[in-house]
C-alpha cells in the first residue's frame, strides 16, 4: 500500500471515523478512497487537498512523505491566530442565531396580529 493510503488510513483512525466517514467530510463519491485503499491504486490530488483543508493539524510532509510528526507542532503564533478565527465565527454564529430568533419572535407576533385583525373585521361585519 502506498505511503499516502497508509497515512489516510492513519488520519481516519486517529480522527475516529471510518473511510466511508472521511470520504463524507471530504466530499468525494462512496468508494472514493476505500477503492483505492483496497486496490492500491492512485487517488486524485484533489482528495489530498481536501484532506489537508479539513485536517490542517496534520503535517502534509508526513502525509504525502511520511516525514516529520503527524501532528504538526503548535506555536503560539498560529495559536493565537487560530483562537481569533474561532471567536469571529462564534461571534457570526451567536449573531445569526439572535437575528433567527427575533424573525421567529417577529412571525409569531405577526401572525397573532393577522388573527386580531381578522376577528375584529368579522365582529364588525356581524355587527
Amino acid at each position: 500500500m502506498s505511503i499516502i493510503l497508509e497515512n489516510i488510513k492513519q488520519i481516519a483512525d486517529n480522527e475516529g471515523v471510518t473511510i466511508t466517514g472521511l470520504e463524507k467530510v471530504l466530499g468525494a463519491s462512496k468508494g472514493v478512497l476505500s477503492r483505492a485503499l483496497a486496490n492500491n491504486s492512485d487517488i486524485q490530488a484533489k482528495w489530498i487537498l481536501k484532506l489537508v483543508e479539513n485536517y490542517p493539524q496534520y503535517n502534509c510532509e508526513w502525509l504525502i512523505k511520511n516525514e516529520g510528526p503527524m501532528i504538526k507542532e503548535l506555536n503560539i503564533d498560529n495559536f493565537q491566530l487560530n483562537t481569533s478565527e474561532v471567536e469571529s465565527e462564534l461571534s457570526y454564529k451567536e449573531l445569526a442565531a439572535s437575528r433567527k430568533q427575533t424573525i421567529d419572535t417577529l412571525q409569531k407576533l405577526i401572525f397573532y396580529m393577522e388573527k386580531q385583525i381578522e376577528t375584529h373585521e368579522k365582529s364588525e361585519n356581524n355587527s
